[in-house]
């Protein structure tokens, strides 16, 4: 075989006989045929496949660059995890980086695209602002665009930039809010207009329904160099969502481009698509899902429907990844305090009990017979879940069952017995508002009603203030991107069913700069939808894998517990 360059794309030429032909059709990345000539993508898990069948093949001079990159990143990639690396020239560091922080720094700083996959509480953040100020040292860039979930993106301005930005970069900084006032509007425009440092925006991932923030960012994307940086990607891993699809468009627009998940994958291989499709679909050669799900999932049809139950071709997909990202659990570079869990049991009121059954036992009878969806079956097991923290579900929201909360009362108990800083962690608002009103003063709260702004100074009193004992949370919107190392502490008053969202929570208190052991506590009501949901995430599985697996193992494996 002899292979030639053309562009950055490279063409093999073989003998055509029916066996290298069905090989050549084969690669798993970007390929088509021109005439007798195969033109393909030098990706990784091109690259990978060709050296695997044709180890002779003769590489032009221009196509050996691809060869060669790719044997030195995949080289890189399997080093032993020592974090030591090879002096950073003269880059002048504000904060310190630990070992695998400098490895980090030194592997992404000239990339045009790569991938932060560090666990939670490692420091992602400062390695996106050591390179933000390393580019623009170099004159490679001007411009910083952070997309973040909410209340994250007003952290990056507030706590993260002000410790880790070097004081030899000068900055203008401002972040994105929908409905913006003049004023704001002015500040924003102003910073757009500055010369001569380094602008910095932060967006609300959620801002993009909204066309206004499209505009806005699309604009700021056309008039500068920018690095755009996609804070806890797993937001943009559904490929068929507008805001992936917005995210990925305007992407296209950066000269320089980061993604930054402590979970890029929760679920399967296929989490992995969107986000490395927003860095560049060459590295996984695919720009369409399907074709990679074909490539790299085992499908079965079931309900008339297309299930992924399988995976393929993973070393495959692992060695196309490899080059462009930067992959660290604390285990292997943090001497971090152990973490310890705990379960403290919870009665049901006779009426809740009554409630209770009632519901499960209408659902386990129609289990029997009908064919019921997951998404139907996730539902079932959350009003189960509502009954159970003491609220009886209807049309018009919720009610509470009894005067006196036993769930509640048991918290107050607990919390009782703990003379340090509290996260409590409660799924709905009814638990939320019930909690707050049991704490009173010593407690802040952060959920999906609560401003930006104040989700800020409830963070920031937990944090510094001693009269602030508690941070009563929803971890579907404070499990992600927060710094809440003041707690020794985290109790789950009701879980979410999802299992990044769980992991990313209880982070937030277990990460760079804890001290202490973190202990958890998941409050449970014997043989009720708790157990079977504290265990599916203690094991690491989303409820959702759990229902996918068997519909109906989350109702009837309770009859025995």
């Amino acid at each position: 075989m002899e292979i030639s360059a053309k562009g950055k794309q490279c063409i093999a030429r073989v003998k055509l006989d029916s066996s290298n032909t069905q090989l050549l059709s084969g690669l798993p990345g970007f390929h088509r045929w021109i005439n007798r000539d195969m033109l393909f993508s030098p990706t990784g898990a091109n690259i990978n496949y060709i050296a695997k069948h044709w180890p002779d093949a003769q590489w032009s001079s221009e196509a050996r660059v691809f060869l060669d990159s790719y044997i030195d990143t995949l080289e890189e990639a399997t080093k032993n995890r020592t974090f030591e690396t090879p002096p950073i020239d003269d880059f002048a560091f504000e904060t310190k980086p630990f070992e695998h922080q400098r490895k980090a720094f030194y592997m992404s700083r000239d990339k045009e695209n790569f991938a932060l996959l560090m666990e939670q509480g490692t420091g992602k953040t400062k390695i996106i602002i050591d390179n933000a100020a390393y580019l623009y040292g170099r004159g490679k860039i001007n411009c910083l665009i952070v997309i973040a979930p909410n209340g994250v993106h007003r952290n990056w301005l507030n706590n993260e930039i002000p410790v880790h930005m070097p004081k030899w970069c000068p900055i203008n900084s401002i972040y994105y809010q929908s409905g913006m006032n003049k004023a704001h509007t002015k500040k924003f425009n102003d910073v757009i207009g500055s010369r001569e440092v380094l602008k910095i925006f932060t967006f609300n991932v959620e801002a993009f329904v909204s066309k206004t923030a499209m505009r806005f960012l699309e604009n700021i994307l056309l008039s500068h160099d920018c690095l755009l940086v996609v804070d806890e990607s797993s937001r943009i891993k559904t490929p068929g969502t507008h805001r992936t699809k917005v995210i990925t468009k305007l992407g296209k627009l950066a000269k320089y481009k980061r993604i930054l998940t402590g979970t890029p994958v929760t679920k399967g291989a296929e989490d992995v698509f969107a986000q490395f499709k927003f860095l560049d679909p060459y590295i996984l050669g695919h720009d369409s899902f399907y074709s990679f799900r074909a490539r790299y999932c085992v499908m079965r049809e079931y309900d008339n429907r297309k299930w992924i139950v399988g995976y393929q071709n993973v070393d495959e997909l692992t060695n196309s990844i490899k080059g462009h990202s930067f992959r660290v659990l604390k285990k292997d570079c943090l001497d971090l305090p152990e973490k310890i869990y705990q379960r403290a049991y919870v009665e049901l009121s006779k009426e809740q009990r009554k409630i209770y059954n009632s519901i499960k036992n209408e659902y386990v009878a129609q289990l029997g017979d009908d064919e019921i969806s997951v998404p139907e079956t996730i539902t079932r097991i959350l009003r189960l879940q509502q009954v159970v923290c003491g609220w009886f579900p209807s049309e018009n929201g919720v009610k509470p069952i009894n005067k006196t909360n036993l769930r509640l009362k048991a918290l107050l108990d607990i919390i009782s017995e703990i003379d340090s800083k509290i996260i409590i962690w409660a799924r709905f608002r009814a638990d939320i508002m019930a909690i707050q009103t049991a704490l009173g003063d010593s407690a802040v709260v952060y959920y999906g009603d609560v401003s930006s702004d104040d989700r800020v100074i409830a963070v920031d009193r937990f944090q510094k203030d001693p009269q602030i004992k508690y941070f009563i949370g929803q971890p579907q919107s404070g499990g992600i991107g927060l710094t809440l190392t003041a707690a020794q502490y985290a109790i789950y008053y009701s879980n979410s069913f999802d299992l990044e969202t769980r992991l990313q929570s209880e982070d937030r208190c277990h990460r760079i700069g804890t001290t202490t052991n973190v202990t958890y506590i998941d409050l449970e009501a014997s043989k009720t939808v708790d157990g079977r949901i504290i265990k599916a995430l203690r094991d690491k599985k989303s409820v959702a894998d759990i229902v996918n697996e068997d519909p109906r193992s989350m109702f009837l494996e309770m009859e025995n517990e």
